[in-house]
């Protein structure tokens, strides 16, 4: 029987475990929130639920239900699994931060500014290493990345801290070089930041970006409002084949949907039917 939400549901009291290790009430309503997000049709939805439902015991793992949920998933749509693999995927652009710095310059580049990535700048007291530099005509924003390749680590608010100093050595000397544009400093994060980070921001001023984070305008969001899927959410993808990509400057699910098959084949080195259904599922998330 298909899953109908309702503030009611019996599973609403069982407790279950977080990636951070927290535990929290069981919602499913959050679930099939996720899972509409993701691209799947309401009835999609509700099926895919009533078929997790009787696998939730008392402190299962959010990575479980995840699991679940793909696993159901892929018998309507496999762009909706992509989507719904995001939050993993995000987690895989490492090991180092090289990548995500990369994948950050892009989506800032998608929402009309040029971007230079890993550049340094002189500030007033010392020169600064700034991992992606986004700018337009009226504005410039110095973003600071942050990857971590596991859910529970959060930026906490030494990083806040440390970056705002930065910034604003930075600012004071910019300001000079560049009359008449506003400045603004930005953290951007794979997962979540803790709530001192996030208090700290606000007073100071600094912009926060990551998981869930802000209310409008989080990582999310920005990714799927222009459809900027990362290379990543293939499942499948080798370490090696990642950097490969990166290399040749193909970070995005688009980057991959305007190239031939036979490109995709010779880049990573794989079968014609292998990169024909890469170029398929790329068409489809992010053409659909």
């Amino acid at each position: 029987m298909p899953f109908k939400s309702t503030n009611d549901h019996p599973l609403m009291n069982i407790r279950i475990k977080k990636a951070s290790g927290i535990t929290e009430d069981f919602n499913p309503d959050k679930l099939l929130e996720s899972l509409l997000r993701s691209g799947a049709d309401r009835d999609q939805a509700e099926e895919v639920i009533s078929h997790i439902l009787p696998d939730i015991q008392p402190y299962t793992s959010t990575k479980k239900i995840f699991r679940l949920a793909r696993k159901y998933l892929r018998q309507f749509n496999r762009s909706t699994v992509l989507r719904y693999s995001l939050k993993k995927s995000l987690l895989k652009l490492g090991p180092s931060g090289y990548p995500f710095e990369k994948y950050v310059g892009e989506l800032f580049k998608h929402y009309g500014y040029s971007v230079n990535t890993g550049v340094f700048l002189e500030g007033k007291c010392v020169k600064h290493e700034v991992d992606v530099l986004a700018f337009n005509d009226n504005e410039m924003r110095l973003v600071e990345c942050k990857y971590r390749n596991r859910a529970e680590n959060a930026p906490d608010v030494k990083v806040a801290l440390y970056f705002h100093s930065r910034f604003r050595d930075l600012r004071a000397a910019m300001k000079t070089q560049h009359h008449g544009k506003s400045f603004s400093g930005w953290i951007v994060t794979n997962t979540r930041f803790t709530e001192d980070a996030i208090k700290y921001a606000v007073c100071s001023g600094l912009k926060l970006v990551s998981w869930r984070y802000p209310g409008k305008g989080s990582l999310e969001q920005m990714i799927e409002e222009k459809k900027l899927y990362p290379v990543t959410v293939i499942p499948g993808l080798t370490s090696s084949q990642t950097r490969h990509l990166f290399e040749e400057k193909v970070i995005l699910m688009k980057d991959l949907a305007k190239m031939p098959p036979a490109d995709i084949k010779k880049l990573l080195s794989v079968s014609d039917k292998r990169a024909l259904a890469l170029k398929e599922q790329a068409d489809k998330l992010c053409f659909c």
